[in-house]
């Protein structure tokens, strides 16, 4: 895994994400300063640290994406049919 890809790929799945309630916008708060914290933890060189905060970010945008909450143009890439 290249998780500088990986993360990159999170962080443009976040600008092209679609909100449909707005119950959803403080997880998608929490989604992105987690993406952002991961950018940061691995250009420290802190992989462990860095791979952590990519899995809580994308598992936040996979839950919301389960509640019908937001919409992502890569569906195929998360847990949902």
């Amino acid at each position: 895994m290249d998780l500088s890809k990986s993360i990159d790929e999170l962080l443009s799945i976040l600008d092209t994400l679609r909100v449909f309630d707005s119950k959803a916008d403080e997880v998608v708060g929490l989604a992105r300063a987690y993406a952002s914290d991961s950018k940061h933890f691995l250009k420290k060189g802190n992989k462990f640290d860095a791979l952590e905060a990519y899995a809580i970010a994308w598992a936040y945008i996979d839950s919301l994406l389960h509640l019908g909450l937001v919409e992502v143009d890569n569906l195929e890439l998360f847990t949902v049919d």
